[in-house]
């Protein structure tokens, strides 16, 4: 539809006075140009906030070490920040040791570790404990909820959506969550397939979301994981801190790797031959 001239296009491209105080911003346009982020000691850096830190690690081993002692303690120290309440974990890719199931398995065991006060359910590969951050990974129209406060109810819970486990009932084989928007839901042990561990998510599963701080850990990858516009989507759900964890080779190939699916269509044509 741009491509055709047709229609009136209006391009955002200008960074605003309270935007451009923002590491984040700033390099989040800075990566859509396909530019490198901000120099370190340059007077770009010098003129934003410290609310952008990158560790250029290239061991996967230390990188690991990088997100469990960043979320378990280290950025208490740049602000009052929980994890359960404030981070997030993102990762471009499900596989390998820094992909989301083995990152997962990771936090749980430093953030929410066992104990025998606490209730778990082994369903699968993966242990639901009281306490965990999980996500819904399909949509279910049929399961119902309730706002326990407001006493509002309904049906549905869908994909993306992340909330707490906050009861296991092993007699009664089920487990209840709260999710992030105070909705209330009970789930039958034979339903854990809906359910993932969230402590770590895939950057494409976090679209549409924002956090209020993003550790962001960029391992090496297939090359269609790691393309310029999931760095930037990725970036972009920071609010208020983000790390970036990665060598500079693999974030540089990102930068560059601006190649997306090509999708065919006439649209282009046909507006043409219209209007």
């Amino acid at each position: 539809m741009i491509e055709s001239e047709k229609i009136a296009v209006i391009r955002l491209n200008k960074i605003f006075r309270q935007a451009a105080k923002s590491k984040i911003i700033v390099n989040a346009h800075h990566v859509n140009e396909g530019e490198a982020f901000i120099a370190k000691g340059s007077k770009e850096a010098e003129e934003t906030e410290e609310d952008f830190f990158h560790i250029n690690e290239s061991s996967q081993e230390k990188m690991l070490y990088q997100v469990v002692s960043l979320v378990k303690d280290r950025l208490k120290n740049y602000g009052n920040y929980e994890f359960f309440k404030d981070m997030q974990v993102l990762t471009p890719t499900k596989k390998g040791m820094l992909g989301t199931k083995e990152l997962n398995k990771a936090l749980q065991n430093a953030l929410n570790p066992a104990n025998d006060s606490k209730q778990e359910k082994t369903y699968g590969d993966q242990i639901f404990r009281v306490g965990d951050r999980v996500m819904q990974i399909k949509n279910d129209y049929d399961i119902f909820w309730e706002k326990e406060a407001t006493h509002e109810n309904g049906t549905g819970i869908f994909n993306g959506e992340i909330g707490t486990i906050v009861k296991i009932e092993q007699e009664e084989k089920q487990l209840k969550i709260i999710f992030d928007d105070e909705k209330a839901a009970w789930y039958a042990f034979s339903s854990l397939e809906e359910l993932e561990l969230a402590y770590s998510i895939t950057i494409h599963k976090s679209q549409g979301s924002e956090f209020n701080v993003v550790v962001l850990v960029i391992p090496p990858a297939a090359p269609m994981l790691l393309t310029r516009n999931l760095l930037y989507t990725a970036i972009t759900r920071a609010k208020k801190l983000l790390v970036v964890i990665g060598s500079n080779k693999v974030i540089e190939f990102m930068i560059k790797n601006a190649d997306s699916k090509t999708r065919n269509t006439g649209l282009k044509f046909k507006l043409g031959a219209i209007l």
